[in-house]
């Protein structure tokens, strides 16, 4: 395990450089000899499942695994970077981020769990990615940005729509980034982070874009937000002690506690449906891995170190 968490940190601005990336990624061949990456982990709702993006077979697409690691399946197959799947609360959709309809764009689809009946909901120029249902399932909030040109200066905004595709909104504007949205469990509020106070920082927000509040205000970068089942506590990342680590801290922003502390970049966090484990994705040994730990931190555990 130690090994799997031994590399350096890398720039805290990942998901600006995936999603830069997006076309390179759909250009690669399959290499058989080269470590694979495996990122993005979300639950189902009933916390027997996760789905995640690997590139294991050349090309990242969608998997689902079972919680333990065992039975990893791949559900995609299509060029470019399938990626951010998010599970509806039956359990019975899966919601993600794909550049498959031009190799250009990246749109919102939605697909059975086993990865049949594939429909797209958005046809929107540049970056529409890490969709997430609403706890009512009527919502999918996501963040879009109108360009693919990432020297343009363009902002990402946070987008709502439908679960159908229709009613699509921006609730966020300015000279900021709004990036990663996710729903509190009771619906109320969104969590987010901008980089509008000169630093990626932690803010929520209701689900129509007003009531901005800003969690944590320090010096360094926090960033991909998550809360509890019990919308009490927060996992987020962080660099403020020098490295890309997971931390957790009150839903107020208090009481701030660090949960992994390694060589290696953590990414986002996040909670199981009952609130025990936290699932992560951590780069170490120049691949990304998926990890689940308890929820205060112990109990470390590969889930794709090596395929089952």
């Amino acid at each position: 395990m130690a090994e799997k968490l031994s590399r350096a940190a890398i720039s805290f601005s990942f998901f600006v450089c995936c999603v830069a990336c997006a076309s390179a990624w759909a250009q690669q061949p399959p290499d058989p000899s080269r470590a694979s990456n495996n990122m993005f982990p979300q639950w189902s709702h009933d916390g027997k499942r996760i789905a995640f993006t690997s590139d294991r077979d050349g090309d990242p697409e969608i998997y689902v695994m079972n919680a333990d690691g065992s039975n990893q399946v791949r559900l995609t197959h299509a060029l470019g970077r399938d990626a951010h799947p998010y599970f509806s609360r039956d359990n019975r959709r899966i919601v993600f981020q794909s550049p498959r309809a031009n190799g250009k764009d990246t749109n919102i689809y939605v697909m059975n769990a086993d990865g049949s009946n594939l429909v797209q909901l958005t046809s929107l120029q540049g970056f529409a990615g890490v969709p997430v249902y609403s706890p009512d399932e009527k919502i999918i909030v996501f963040q879009w940005r109108e360009s693919n040109d990432w020297n343009d200066g363009k902002k990402w905004r946070i987008c709502t729509m439908q679960a159908d595709g229709s009613n699509f909104r921006v609730i966020t504007s300015g000279e900021a980034n709004y990036q990663v949205p996710s729903w509190s469990r009771d619906g109320k509020r969104l969590i987010f982070f901008s980089d509008r106070s000169g630093k990626n920082q932690i803010y929520t927000m209701t689900p129509d874009g007003a009531e901005v509040q800003q969690l944590v205000a320090h010096g360094f970068n926090d960033s991909v937000a998550s809360w509890s089942p019990d919308n009490k506590k927060i996992a987020f990342i962080s660099d403020r002690e020098g490295n890309s680590e997971i931390y957790v801290m009150n839903a107020d922003g208090s009481n701030v506690r660090r949960l992994t502390n390694t060589l290696a970049t953590e990414r986002a966090a996040f909670w199981s449906p009952n609130g025990e484990q936290i699932a992560f994705s951590s780069d170490g040994d120049g691949q990304s891995e998926v990890y689940v730990m308890n929820a205060e931190g112990s109990s470390l555990k590969c889930l794709t170190c090596v395929t089952q």
